[in-house]
């Protein structure tokens, strides 16, 4: 019979399940596996023991012929052949008697031999009985010799022997010869009849030996016939219940081989009760469990568990395949990079629930615009890339078509929404890149997209930017400052400049610490550059924990000079610097390990940095304003500092942004702001210092808002150590000279009384 098979959903071919023909397995299926060997254990004992009585049953058969052998003929045999040897005993005894006649010597000798006779005469009679008593049924031919054997032995007895016995206890010696010559004679005769006896008894028991035998040979064969039957039985017995067990097995093997290779849906037959039965049935419930769990590990591994959109991974392997198509046909594809704008503010002020509400949202409208002309997925956080194939092949077709997508996807996206009862309005910026000819790779066109997304964002967000060349460079060079940025600490490519900050007298008071960087190859770097730089790679902790431990070895050596000595220094601290668990322990070991006095040491914080976790910043600041290192609020005035939050804050001084001097001067808002700003510190009891001072009428407006204390051009550029100490030097013997050339006032007159 053919066949039964189920469909494979997984291979599109029907998979072999059991042959409806193979009788062995619907036969045992319905039996437990126990049950199974029970019953062939018990046929295997039925046969044993069968094999056993029939063995038994020959064996006794053969016994039984060697007994009728032994006991029913030779016995008999033997009987007959000890008579004849005690009658031919006889004639040699009588023998004896004739020659003792002829000259008699000893009257014991005829005496002995007369015992002898009577003695052997005796035994013949019992042989003969015993003959008698096995031999109880003859055969034919035996029982007129048996006759005759009595009547001559009779003779014997009467004619032969007793007289001889007679004469010989009489001494009569003459009268032995007749009774040894008639024994003579009547023992050939009997002796005759006797073999003939031994010849029938023999003939006897060779048929009885041979029906015996007969019969063992009969049973010999129906032993063997039943031993083999039994094998043959047993054999196919086993073969049914092997065949039972293996062909489902292997069905097993084969699902989970299935199963292994990721096909779940191998159809399994569930047929009778048994052991394997039972395995199959919970194979199956493991199946739909691993299906269900694949599916959603699948979900998992390639999509977005907020947006259900395609994840990173899913991307990629997307972004290969149409990399590989873009080798093989002419058509322009496109990678759009769509990052939302100031979505952190919306998440640190709703909530990071309407952030996630704010994305699914995000991806509807996406969906919406792009519907299946190419695929949309989530990086992760807010960053959303849309991949569209299928392209023109010119580009500039290829362009507009893009960026009629791009116009598409953020007009949708400026549209406000309603989230937790309020509305929302977002925006995005988006980074375009084209490739075409697969003529770049996954990670390439992600980096491409990125930084036209940047630029998107430079221009003024809510925008998108097409990828160019130009942006290919400024990557690379980027690039290339990023490695070269991992060795430059070693290398002693950095170096300190510091620009002073002074008091209303133009006094020295202290200086803040700038970090420039000369690198062999590229010259002098702006930190305007490698500072965002560090930031994005991390190296910021580095280069910051360098700078911290060169602003205090240097406060340290500023120690021993009367010129130096009261002098502080600012250093600048980043977010990333500020917020490493090690910070603290940081700032303590440059400090211990130069001896600095930590009053001279102020580290400036940005008002971006202390509101980030406003109760860690506190404790971080507080744990090091008790080792005596005092805090400056750098920029102040561009961020959204509270006064809340200001009077949180164990600062010491608070630090004016330049862009309010620059037009201090003029703008009467710049003047008022300032003047709010230095009324605040004050009432805070706060130092405050202006920077980006630059001309003398700056530090006029200053100093009459009472801001005494300036940084910027006016007094000094950021200098390098050496320039610094010798600027230092030259503004001390200026201040000297100043004094010792002001003659000391005279003496006024008093005025005179009326």
């Amino acid at each position: 019979m053919a066949p039964h098979t189920s469909p494979d959903r997984s291979l599109g071919i029907t998979v072999p399940l059991y042959r409806s023909g193979d009788w062995g397995y619907g036969l045992f299926s319905h039996f437990r596996i126990g049950t199974r060997l029970t019953a062939m254990m018990v046929v295997a004992a039925v046969v044993a023991v069968l094999l056993a009585t029939l063995g038994i049953q020959g064996l006794a058969t053969s016994n039984e012929s060697l007994r009728q052998v032994y006991e029913e003929r030779m016995k008999p045999m033997q009987a007959l052949a000890h008579i004849s040897h005690l009658m031919l005993a006889n004639r040699l005894q009588l023998q004896i008697a004739l020659r003792e006649a002829a000259a008699p010597s000893d009257p014991a000798v005829a005496r002995g031999v007369a015992d002898t006779l009577q003695r052997n005469m005796e035994d013949i009679d019992q042989l003969w009985r015993a003959h008698q008593a096995q031999a109880r049924t003859h055969n034919p031919q035996e029982y007129p010799l048996a006759e005759r054997f009595i009547r001559r032995r009779e003779q014997y007895v009467v004619e032969a022997i007793q007289p001889a016995i007679q004469a010989l206890r009489a001494l009569a010696y003459r009268d032995v010869s007749a009774p040894a010559s008639r024994a003579q004679a009547l023992y050939e005769s009997t002796n005759t009849e006797i073999q003939a006896l031994i010849n029938l008894q023999l003939d006897a028991a060779q048929a009885t030996y041979g029906a015996g035998m007969q019969r063992y040979q009969q049973t010999w064969w129906i032993s063997i016939s039943a031993l083999l039957t039994a094998m043959a039985l047993l054999s196919l017995l086993g073969v049914l219940l092997i065949r039972s067990l293996v062909r489902p097995l292997r069905h097993v093997i084969q699902v989970f081989r299935h199963i292994e290779s990721g096909k779940l849906d191998t159809p399994i037959d569930l047929r009778g009760s048994d052991e394997i039965s039972d395995v199959m049935r919970a194979l199956q419930t493991l199946q739909v469990t691993l299906d269900t769990n694949a599916k959603a590990i699948h979900q998992l591994a390639y999509y977005d568990p907020l947006t259900q959109l395609p994840n990173r991974r899913l991307l990629r392997e997307r972004m290969e395949a149409a990399l590989l198509a873009s080798g093989q046909d002419i058509q322009h594809r496109a990678l759009l990079l769509l990052d939302l704008d100031n979505f952190k503010t919306i998440n640190d002020t709703q909530g990071h629930e309407v952030g996630d509400q704010l994305l699914v949202e995000v991806a509807q409208s996406l969906r919406s615009v792009i519907g299946e002309r190419g695929t949309i997925a989530r990086l992760g956080g807010d960053e959303f890339v849309i991949l569209l194939n299928d392209l023109p092949a010119q580009e500039s077709s290829a362009r507009e078509h893009v960026k009629h997508v791009a116009q598409q996807l953020l007009t949708i996206l400026k549209k406000p929404s309603t989230l937790a009862g309020h509305i929302q309005r977002t925006s995005a910026s988006i980074g375009i890149c084209l490739f075409q000819r697969n003529n770049a790779t996954a990670k390439d066109l992600l980096k491409r997209a990125d930084v036209a997304m940047y630029q998107a964002k430079a221009d003024g967000r809510n925008g998108f930017c097409f990828f160019n060349p130009a942006m290919q460079a400024q990557l690379d060079a980027r690039t290339a400052l990023q490695c070269a940025l991992h060795g430059a600490v070693d290398a002693g490519q950095f170096q300190l400049h510091f620009q002073l900050q002074v008091n209303a007298q133009r006094q020295a008071l202290g200086a803040e610490v700038l970090l420039r960087w000369t690198h062999p190859q590229f010259g002098s770097i702006s930190p305007g550059v490698f500072i965002p730089i560090a930031e994005d790679s991390g190296l910021i902790l580095v280069l910051g924990e360098w700078v911290l431990q060169q602003a205090c070895l240097q406060l340290k050596r500023w120690e021993d000079s009367a010129l130096t000595s009261d002098l502080v220094l600012a250093v600048n601290v980043s977010a990333r610097q500020f917020s490493h668990p090690d910070f603290v322990t940081q700032v303590q070991g440059a400090l211990q390990h130069s001896g600095a006095n930590p009053a001279r040491l102020v580290l400036e914080l940005t008002e971006s940095l202390v509101l980030q976790d406003i109760a860690d910043t506190i404790n971080t600041m507080q744990m090091l304003r008790r080792q005596g290192v005092r805090f400056s609020l750098d920029d102040f005035g561009t961020g959204y500092s509270s006064l809340s939050h200001l009077k949180q804050l164990p600062l010491y001084q608070l630090k004016i942004d330049g862009s309010f001097v620059q037009d201090i001067v003029t703008d009467p808002s710049d003047q008022a702001m300032v003047q709010t700003m230095v009324d605040m510190a004050h009432n805070l009891g706060m130092d405050v210092i202006a920077e980006g001072v630059e001309t003398e009428a700056q530090r006029q407006a200053l100093l009459r808002l009472d801001c005494p204390t300036y940084q910027g051009y006016l007094f000094a550029r950021p200098l390098p150590l050496a320039q610094f100490e010798q600027s230092l030097e030259q503004q001390a013997t200026r201040a000297a000279s100043a004094t010792s050339s002001i003659s000391p006032p005279s003496t006024p007159a008093l005025p005179m009384r009326a």
